[in-house]
């Protein structure tokens, strides 16, 4: 996970933070690589742009985690 990754997705609330980290970890496993942007300060909600690889795979892994995914915005799951 590079530099910026790790801190755009350090901004995010402990649970949703480690969530992002797995779709990235998954992600680079895969050769697919996102940037993480804008990510909501103590929240659960962060966008990306695909850098390499496959879309297909970014629906795929977010749909293991169970984030939302809209478009380039991912919402990690929280509370009931």
């Amino acid at each position: 996970m590079d530099e910026h990754n790790q801190q755009e997705s350090g901004k995010l609330a402990q649970g949703a933070k480690w969530v992002i980290r797995q779709l990235l970890l998954e992600l680079e496993n895969r050769q697919t690589t996102i940037k993480l942007y804008d990510a909501e300060p103590n929240g659960h909600v962060i966008y990306y742009q695909l850098i390499a690889g496959e879309e297909a795979l970014v629906v795929e892994f977010a749909q293991k985690l169970s984030i939302k995914k809209e478009g380039n915005r991912l919402e990690v799951r929280h509370g009931n």
